[in-house]
């Protein structure tokens, strides 16, 4: 019984030691998928239930900043609070995803330097990409009516960021 236990443990061990920080599945795969990436991001997609065909259908864009205010975001420009059009990845497989998010950068068009530069300005400082990590800001995932997103990235920015610096200095790989 000892030595099955001894052989589990060590097998789990194993599997996570062996894991590689730099491919995009390890770690940052379901980080893009919570509910703090994909409200934004799929917000004017209507396959994939975006928020503009449900709760904020008939809105204005114009109408965004009496409800999401500074107080709300933390965003200095409260008009700022929409994603980046066209970056729809929810449903996408950890393969699909890496790939729109390189291609949103243009990244074949750039050297890995300024791809690498320009991933860790907005992984790390956007203020709509903080929003979604758990205690990045005192503001993240906050909404409102005083309500909070609960499915934000989680384990906090200092982790994320870890998790990042791995895979952009791994090359940014797919797998």
């Amino acid at each position: 019984m000892k030595i099955s236990i001894f052989v589990v443990v060590l097998l789990a061990w194993s599997i996570t030691a062996l894991a590689d920080d730099s491919n995009f599945s390890t770690h940052l795969h379901s980080k893009f998928q919570t509910k703090g990436c994909t409200n934004c991001h799929d917000f004017f997609d209507k396959e994939r239930g975006g928020l503009s065909f449900k709760s904020h259908k008939g809105r204005s864009p114009d109408m965004c900043v009496y409800c999401h205010t500074q107080d709300v975001t933390g965003f200095k420009h409260t008009d700022e609070w929409f994603a980046q059009p066209g970056l729809y990845t929810s449903g996408m497989d950890s393969q699909l995803t890496c790939e729109a998010i390189k291609t949103a950068l243009h990244a074949k068009f750039k050297n890995k330097g300024m791809v690498a530069r320009q991933m860790e300005l907005h992984l790390f400082e956007d203020p709509r990409v903080l929003w979604g990590i758990e205690e990045a800001t005192p503001n993240s995932g906050m909404l409102p009516g005083g309500e909070k997103e609960k499915d934000l990235v989680k384990e906090g920015l200092t982790k994320w960021k870890d998790q990042v610096r791995a895979w952009i200095q791994g090359g940014m790989k797919c797998q």
